[in-house]
């Protein structure tokens, strides 16, 4: 995974539990690209001390991840609705190209994207 799509991903799951000069840092290096000169100058700090700011958050954010995993459980969950998203339209061709009577197909069919839209569903509420 990108580093940056990482950092933004912890962000979202455990950036409530940082303070707030810490949220308001951290969102600006990641969300609004801000380099560390910038983030020196915007917060009275050298550069140093906003790179190790950075830095720290960052480790923080990963010792979160370590000990409570959300954002591991979030993308196996993630790549197995993927993979079921993949089956239910394999599934569906499969009953297009398939001998079968078309009205047990279309129902077929609707059942299919029922379920695809409930597991979709359930997968957004996470």
């Amino acid at each position: 995974m990108d580093t940056r799509l990482r950092q933004s991903l912890l962000y979202d799951f455990y950036g409530e539990l940082l303070n707030d000069h810490q949220k308001e840092v951290f969102s600006a290096a990641i969300f609004d690209d801000m380099s560390y000169s910038e983030l020196a100058e915007e917060y009275g700090v050298s550069r140093q001390a906003a790179f190790d700011l950075v830095r720290r958050i960052n480790k923080k954010l990963e010792r979160y991840e370590e000990s409570l995993g959300l954002l591991n459980r979030f993308t196996v969950a993630r790549d197995k609705m993927d993979e079921l998203t993949q089956s239910v339209e394999s599934l569906k061709d499969m009953l297009r190209t398939s001998d079968i009577d078309s009205k047990i197909s279309r129902s077929l069919s609707k059942q299919l994207d029922d379920i695809s839209g409930e597991a979709k569903e359930v997968f957004d509420s996470f």
